[in-house]
């Protein structure tokens, strides 16, 4: 992630992440203290691994070995089958129900919103408590009805206004602090040059 950011000249902004790319900027978050990025939008992020996570993972690696999901991820995958099974069977996995990326959350210092499907298979409003819990400062929480993993599929408008509404907020009161900084260093500046030098008796 961070050869990402600084392969595309990012300054100042917002990890927005779904699902798996979430629980990356919460951890890249956590872990890094990137000064460039002002705050995170969190869409259907994976803190822990719950039951209700494992059940629907399965039921995917049905869907794909016997239904038509195959067919449908390898319109975006040049190597489709490497692409889910890295994925399906990472969390399948005996040992990943150990996964637990918790302890990143408490060291996140920037404004936190995560967008969660109430109808989730994948995850239940559980990860949206562990943030609340874990996390130093408030979350900003919106929980969208009807919507499934995807809310920015399944609920487009209202996932866009949540995230724009929030983006806004939080790169408008950094601009606000930077002009307040600003004219701080300038006026202080300018009493310093006012001064008229010492002489000596």
């Amino acid at each position: 992630l961070p050869q990402v950011l600084d392969a595309i000249g990012f300054r100042r902004g917002l990890l927005i992440g779904h699902s798996d790319g979430a629980s990356i900027a919460a951890v890249y978050a956590g872990g890094a203290q990137d000064h460039r990025v002002r705050g995170l939008s969190l869409i259907a992020p994976h803190f822990v691994v719950e039951d209700c996570s494992i059940e629907a993972i399965t039921q995917a690696k049905v869907a794909y070995d016997s239904g038509d999901l195959r067919a449908r991820l390898a319109r975006w995958h040049r190597d489709v089958d490497a692409a889910f099974r890295g994925w399906n069977d990472a969390w399948l996995h005996p040992e990943f129900r150990k996964w637990d990326i918790t302890e990143y959350l408490a060291r996140i210092r920037v404004p936190v919103q995560i967008v969660q499907g109430e109808a989730d298979p994948y995850g239940s409003l559980r990860q949206v408590q562990i943030a609340e819990e874990e996390c130093d400062g408030p979350i900003d929480v919106v929980v969208l009805p009807n919507a499934r993993h995807s809310p920015h599929k399944e609920a487009f408008d209202a996932t866009l206004q949540a995230v724009a509404g929030f983006a806004n907020r939080i790169l408008t009161a950094d601009v606000e602090r930077n002009v307040r900084r600003t004219a701080g260093s300038s006026s202080k500046a300018s009493y310093t040059r006012a001064t008229p030098p010492r002489t000596r008796d």
